[in-house]
């Protein structure tokens, strides 16, 4: 009994190191960072070609403004329309923390910056010190 313990522990190792671990599906992402954004301003677009399971998310850390507090900036998830208006896929608040938008279909993206702490109008400019996007 033991001897077959062993040999299925040693063929479950050697199908490991051949076959390789499962990988992480992650199509795509990048690290940024906003400064001094009014409300209206766009993030960079990437292109979502759907190839994997991952939720679109937006996360911030090091949020700040130039005047006032800062409690929650408004997102809007878009998706890229040719020759008709963008789409707003998704919304939400993102409290210096992760936007997740769930896995999305295949195309352009981008997330939009519109409003501090539900106001569309504002002075104060807001900044991000790192922003990650994963897609």
């Amino acid at each position: 009994m033991r001897t077959s313990r062993i040999a299925a522990v040693a063929a479950s190792a050697v199908a490991i190191g051949v076959l390789g671990a499962a990988p992480a599906f992650a199509q795509g992402g990048y690290t940024s960072y906003i400064y001094n954004w009014l409300p209206g301003k766009e993030s960079s677009h990437w292109t979502d070609g759907n190839t994997d399971s991952v939720s679109t998310s937006v996360q911030f850390s090091g949020c700040s403004v130039t005047s006032g507090s800062f409690s929650y900036a408004g997102l809007q998830l878009k998706k890229e329309v040719n020759n008709l208006p963008d789409t707003v896929v998704n919304r939400d608040n993102n409290y210096c923390d992760t936007s997740s938008f769930g896995d999305k279909a295949a195309g352009k993206y981008y997330f939009n910056y519109s409003s501090l702490n539900g106001q569309d109008t504002v002075s104060a400019a807001f900044s991000v010190s790192t922003v990650t996007v994963r897609y």
